[in-house]
């Protein structure tokens, strides 16, 4: 009887244990995977510099245009966010080039709190045009 019990506590346990391991495991999948952001994008007071959003391959990632910059001009351009409204303010810098009115490469943005609130302020060097929106939810 006393070896019965003790194997149906050991299986008992061992199915908990499997429970807590794929709870974990979900938990930890979807940390990392990419959802929209809200906003999609966001424009400056004139519309001459946006900022747009878009995922792909499990991470989400801001393009920037800037119409102020000439066509065959290349300007460099810093995408910075901080956490904002709760989310730890823990700051994310990233630097891109930009050339003529077109959009920049994708940058990719990782070790964000996903549902997190953000302030974004992106400003280009060449023509000194900027953006900034808050909060941006990743």
């Amino acid at each position: 009887m006393t070896t019965q019990r003790n194997i149906a506590v050991v299986r008992a346990g061992a199915v908990g244990s499997m429970g807590a391991t794929a709870l974990a495991l979900m938990l930890f999948a979807g940390a990392g995977t990419a959802q929209a952001t809200d906003p999609t994008y966001f424009y400056n007071s004139d519309n001459s510099m946006q900022v747009s959003y878009g995922e792909g391959g499990g991470a989400i990632f801001a393009t920037i245009v800037d119409l102020r910059n000439p066509p065959g001009a290349t300007e460099f351009c810093q995408y910075h966010a901080v956490g904002v409204q709760g989310t730890p303010a823990l700051p994310y810098l990233r630097q891109t080039a930009v050339t003529g009115p077109n959009p920049s490469a994708p940058i990719t943005i990782i070790f964000q709190q996903l549902g997190g609130h953000y302030a974004v302020d992106v400003s280009c060097q060449g023509t000194g045009n900027s953006a900034a929106f808050s909060p941006v939810i990743y």
